[in-house]
């Protein structure tokens, strides 16, 4: 049975110079810079898309961010606490009750070192610990440089460099007041905005705390108001103490004598920040940017979660707030290489020539009126600093 020959090899002369055949493929790539702007408008000399946008899908394949002026906390100007004096036993009356005066007759310094209000960003839970720590140690001070009782308050003091007051969060994330006898004799906490109440004491009635100096018992009206004037009036201690009746001033060494601690979690209830959602004007189907059920002409086609947990390091003698949370001490990389993409349909439209894209906030809101809490969607407020990069990718479906 004859077998086919196979024929001698015959080298070739010269190598093969075509190049190899390629898949072909219609993907499309936009990027945008963004640097002080929350917005960007984008147009394009020919159309992105070769085809209408309904044989396309698209989604973020990368969004970087760099953001320092989307705050935990809202309200420009609201007060969170503030440290305030209290009356003697003679029940004495004041309007406010606010520091009178300083080791350097400096009122509105004093006044403001002894108040935590939202005057800037706060962008993570260490800053805010900090701002505790600060407002603790202003306290200290001034008790420090001399107290005095010619005034009508309840006690004298003019001594060392020690420690009256420490504010922290504690483990189970409440806030933690401790203080010792000289402070609670002499000072108070206010919350007077009703959003923080609810936060700290889970009760938008609770407004103060105080504590008796010698039995510890909570102070439930340490102020009671005059009906003519409207002033405050301070509420006598029961049973009256006196720092006198206390012994020597050595009994106050320790500032955690006396300690409070709210009923709120500070770590799942102060950051206001939900989502940070980026709008687009590509007609994406059944996505649209609804708040409060008001249609926007935009359409949602990301959306990234503010979800890291955080980590409680605890210390002898004190409590340290470690904030791990995603990139907020920093650039934050919401969408990257090793992130799963969400691709989204497009309905049809012969040309994409315009694109407009959009930094949106999702943020928690608080109704005083009805006592609830929602949530609505803002611009994302951006710095003249901060900068933000987004890639689309469009896929030939």
């Amino acid at each position: 049975m004859a077998h086919a020959i196979q024929p001698d090899h015959k080298p070739h002369e010269q190598l093969r110079m075509e190049a190899p055949r390629q898949k072909g493929h219609s993907d499309k790539y936009v990027s945008a810079f963004v640097s002080g702007d929350p917005a960007v408008e984008m147009s394009f000399r020919n159309p992105v898309l070769t085809k209408s946008s309904d044989h396309f899908k698209v989604g973020i394949d990368e969004l970087t961010v760099n953001l320092g002026n989307l705050s935990m906390l809202e309200g420009a100007g609201d007060i969170v606490f503030r440290v305030l004096r209290r009356g003697n036993n003679a029940g004495n009356e004041h309007a406010t009750f606010y520091v009178e005066d300083g080791p350097a007759a400096d009122v509105e310094l004093w006044r403001n070192a002894f108040k935590f209000e939202v005057d800037r960003p706060f962008l993570t839970m260490l800053e805010i610990a900090a701002r505790f720590a600060e407002i603790a140690g202003a306290v200290s001070t001034y008790i420090n440089n001399g107290l005095a009782a010619g005034a009508g308050w309840t006690a004298q003091y003019a001594g060392h460099e020690q420690k009256h007051l420490q504010i922290t969060i504690n483990n189970n994330g409440q806030l933690r007041v401790s203080g010792n006898r000289l402070f609670w004799a002499n000072f108070l906490i206010d919350v007077p905005t009703v959003k923080y109440r609810q936060i700290i004491f889970k009760d938008p009635a609770k407004r103060y705390v105080s504590l008796h100096p010698a039995t510890g018992i909570e102070v439930e009206a340490p102020f009671t108001i005059n009906p003519g004037t409207g002033a405050l009036i301070s509420a006598v201690f029961d049973p009256v103490w006196n720092i006198n009746q206390a012994g020597a001033l050595a009994d106050l060494d320790e500032v955690d004598t006396l300690e409070y601690a709210g009923d709120g979690n500070l770590l799942n209830s102060l950051d206001r920040r939900v989502t940070i959602e980026v709008g687009c004007s590509l007609p994406i189907k059944n996505s649209p940017l609804v708040d409060h059920g008001q249609e926007a002409p935009d359409f949602v086609i990301g959306r990234y979660m503010f979800h890291k947990p955080y980590r409680m390091d605890a210390r002898p003698g004190l409590d340290h707030t470690h904030d791990i949370m995603i990139g907020q001490l920093g650039t934050m990389t919401l969408q990257g290489p090793r992130d799963r993409i969400v691709y989204h349909h497009l309905q049809p439209q012969q040309k994409i020539q315009i694109l407009r894209l959009k930094l949106w906030a999702r943020v928690r809101t608080y109704n005083e009126q009805l006592a609830t809490w929602g949530m609505k969607t803002i611009v994302c407020p951006v710095d003249p600093i901060d900068y933000w990069h987004v890639r689309l990718h469009f896929i030939e479906k």
